[in-house]
């Protein structure tokens, strides 16, 4: 196989100079295809890895010239710094955390934890300031641009900064990292006072007055916030004198849910909560003030507020349940009985039912489901929806394996729906001539055991 670009730094560093040239001219490319490789007019392809490697060997490691190509090299890459983060969180382990750090085991095998400690034999006091906040700019960068996980990283390079004597996690935790204007992320008024940190991914809401435009300028200042470079994955603390509370049995009683269910109820302020919703929704991110077992992608309460609100809000509802990661967050099922009581099904809500149900990797049943489901209209309803359930995978969940999943995933909503399989048989029996033939033909290809 040949290799048509650059992978090591021996022997190609005038190549790479001129790389580090394009970056900072911008005229450096991602190449179209895999593993999308830059490039340079006149100059073989060069991977990520050997282009930054040699860029931070360059002596003296200048702070400013290392955040300036790195945020330009950042644009220009595929993924974004995601195709960029490994090889600079090598030079950390390398540059830093070797020098001066060990791990530390604690606890039996069961329990065993293992802590970043400083070296008996280390002098925090040689470390470069300019390697030390150049490694809480990267943390920043995972915390903005990572997945949630990414935090782990971020929070290693930050106790790694503090071991070392920096105050540069104070500054970032009082200032932020800088990037965005003051107007961006502080607004007080006799009617709210907003504050938010892109550094740590913090946004504190106080409203003093609770009316309309309290909220009104509540989402201004989020929404202008989330077109930012402001991490995706982070909390929201909410403090009012009045806290409302979703009419969904089991949310977590957190601030950020009373915010939603406080705003919502202003009309007024809906249009502004369905924009919070579209830029917040985003797969692989979380509230991350909510507890891990109950893990809410950002718009979670507002999506859930305005979705049991009016039938408006039935697309949005839609949207969110595609979106969501359905293996790692669950607290989506908590909305769905919610939403059958306050619309019940009908042709309209059938469909948003649907995506709730598929919305996580086995929906948990309720008898209110089955109870929707006790006349030859709904069942029809019902059934004309299995006919085209494939395709409906298909365009809907843009699922390339539509067919073949079929079959499957309507077991999974017939046991959300109906309950385990083996109480088929007792459910056959109970309903009388004209229904039976209905619930067979939805039970149809399913293996029935009796208990």
């Amino acid at each position: 196989m040949n290799i048509d670009y650059i992978t090591e730094v021996e022997g190609n560093e005038a190549v790479l100079d001129k790389y580090v040239e394009a970056v900072f001219a911008q005229t450096c490319k991602p190449a179209k295809i895999y593993p999308f490789p830059y490039q340079v007019p006149g100059e073989e392809n060069c991977l990520d890895s050997p282009l930054i490697k040699y860029f931070l060997q360059q002596q003296p490691f200048v702070l400013e010239r290392a955040v300036e190509f790195f945020e330009k090299l950042r644009k220009i890459d595929k993924k974004g710094f995601n195709g960029i983060y490994f090889p600079l969180d090598k030079w950390v382990e390398a540059t830093i955390k070797k020098p001066f750090f060990y791990n530390e085991n604690e606890g039996d095998k069961w329990t065993r934890v293992v802590l970043l400690k400083l070296r008996p034999d280390a002098d925090p006091t040689t470390a470069s300031p300019d390697h030390i906040k150049f490694m809480c700019y990267l943390a920043v960068c995972h915390l903005k641009y990572g997945p949630s996980y990414a935090s782990v990283m971020a929070n290693r390079y930050f106790q790694m900064a503090t071991d070392l004597g920096s105050d540069e996690v104070a500054k970032l935790k009082k200032f932020g990292s800088g990037e965005l204007p003051k107007e961006l992320t502080e607004y007080k008024d006799g009617y709210v006072s907003c504050v938010a940190n892109d550094a740590f991914g913090t946004i504190k809401v106080t409203v003093k007055e609770e009316v309309a435009e309290s909220y009104q300028r509540v989402f201004h200042f989020i929404n202008r916030l989330l077109q930012t470079s402001f991490p995706r994955s982070y909390s929201i603390e909410f403090s009012s004198k009045q806290k409302a509370w979703l009419p969904i049995k089991g949310l977590p009683k957190k601030g950020v849910h009373a915010l939603f269910a406080n705003a919502v109820s202003y009309e007024s302020v809906h249009p502004l909560l369905v924009e919070y919703a579209h830029l917040a929704m985003r797969t692989n991110e979380w509230y991350t003030n909510i507890d891990s077992e109950e893990c809410a992608m950002p718009s979670t309460f507002a999506v859930f507020a305005l979705g049991l609100t009016s039938d408006a809000y039935f697309g949005l509802v839609k949207q969110y349940m595609k979106t969501v990661d359905k293996e790692h967050q669950e607290i989506q099922v908590k909305f769905t009985p919610a939403f059958v009581e306050k619309f019940v099904i009908t042709q309209e809500s059938l469909p948003v039912f649907m995506s709730c149900l598929l919305s996580t990797q086995e929906h948990k049943h309720y008898k209110l489901f089955a109870e929707q489901f006790q006349d030859a209209e709904k069942l029809t309803m019902l059934l004309t929806f299995k006919a085209t359930f494939a395709q409906y995978l298909v365009d809907y969940l843009e699922n390339e394996d539509g067919e073949e999943v079929a079959d499957y995933l309507w077991e999974s909503v017939l046991h959300a729906i109906f309950g385990p399989v083996h109480k088929y048989p007792k459910l056959l029996s109970s309903v009388g001539e004209t229904l039976r033939p209905l619930y067979a033909e939805l039970f149809e290809k399913i293996e029935i055991e009796s208990e």
